[in-house]
């Protein structure tokens, strides 16, 4: 089936415009969403000492329901807490790296190699040279055997 893309492309704008703004790729019953927005709330209650299970069971009794229209348990709630935490985490831990103050008018530099370490200085040569034949002795023998045999042909 052949695709129209100035179609596609009108489609999926139009699409996009209509997504909720969300900084995941996909919610299904909003609570991720709204335990978001109300995430420094949720922190003060916790440091003024309310259960999660208290904050689960009000923020239930607003109308925040898990999918299968379930109330919010506070298994629940401690769960999409701790995605959001480590989803702003993980998004700061990456601004971070790009907005460096000291890079700031700086140009990207290109990773270069390092320059390998010289290498350690040899000791004396050894005074009795090897009884067995080198690597390059045997190739030479071999070469020369092979043409005493084709002079022969």
């Amino acid at each position: 089936m052949p695709l129209d893309p100035k179609r596609l492309l009108r489609d999926a704008k139009k699409a996009q415009t209509t997504r909720p703004a969300t900084m995941v790729g996909r919610e299904t019953t909003g609570v991720t969403r709204a335990v978001r927005a109300a995430l420094p709330t949720i922190r003060r209650l916790r440091v003024a000492g309310v259960s999660w299970a208290a904050i689960a069971q009000a923020m239930a009794e607003q109308g925040v329901r898990q999918k299968g229209d379930v109330p919010l348990t506070a298994t629940r709630l401690t769960a999409i807490v701790g995605q959001v935490e480590a989803q702003d985490r993980r998004r700061d831990a990456a601004a971070a790296v790009r907005n460096r103050p000291d890079l700031v008018g700086a140009e990207p530099v290109s990773p270069v190699r390092p320059e390998p370490a010289p290498e350690p200085p040899r000791g004396p040569a050894p005074a009795d040279p090897p009884t067995h034949p080198t690597a390059e002795a045997i190739r030479r023998a071999g070469l020369a055997e092979l043409n005493r045999i084709l002079k022969k042909v």
